[in-house]
């Protein structure tokens, strides 16, 4: 019983893997808004109805792991003895930095399909608030407050500014670097010279 269900989920995580592959290639080669369901489906080896179970719209294929990455970034925002809430969410977004890094093909990618198209970027934005507000919760240390929620969107600014020059320069440089040199400067104090 247990090798038919770790079969069956195998086939799950492939199926899935293989949507993800047919549409990011089809997104890149004749647009996201070219695309449709049905065809990523075709490519991808299955029908229609099984991409709609696992994808149910096209926003979600380009950006698929999005609950899960929300979920470890969750999970690094847990401060550690004798953390300050600053040196907790720059822990956790350098962490992130390190995974941006390790698939980096996939990121410059998801970039290249979203740079060009409004709808993709408003829907960007609206998942950006997950992270927004875990910074704001850690800041705030659980509890909401101005200062935490302002801090919190500068910080997701900075942080989207350096993902879109480490992107645009197809992740060549070293993204924890500019992460570190991002938080310095948090830390120094605005200062634009």
């Amino acid at each position: 019983m247990q090798e038919v269900l770790g079969r069956r989920q195998q086939r799950k995580v492939q199926t899935r893997a293989a949507l993800i592959d047919a549409a990011y290639r089809l997104f890149l080669k004749k647009g996201y808004a070219s695309t449709t369901m049905e065809e990523i489906a075709d490519a991808a080896g299955v029908s229609r109805r099984t991409a709609f179970r696992y994808f149910p719209n096209k926003e979600e294929l380009v950006f698929p792991d999005h609950a899960e990455l929300v979920d470890k970034f969750d999970a690094l925002l847990q401060p550690r003895e004798g953390e300050t809430a600053f040196e907790t969410v720059r822990r956790g977004c350098l962490a992130l930095a390190r995974n941006y890094v390790v698939h980096r093909e996939h990121f410059v990618a998801q970039h290249l399909i979203v740079r060009d198209e409004p709808a993709l970027m408003g829907y960007e934005l609206r998942l950006d608030r997950d992270y927004e507000a875990l910074i704001m919760q850690a800041l705030g240390r659980g509890r909401a407050n101005r200062r935490a929620t302002i801090w919190a969107g500068a910080i997701l600014g900075a942080v989207r500014s350096t993902l879109r020059e480490w992107l645009e320069g197809n992740g060549t440089a070293d993204l924890v670097r500019m992460g570190r040199d991002l938080f310095a400067m948090f830390e120094e104090g605005i200062n634009p010279s």
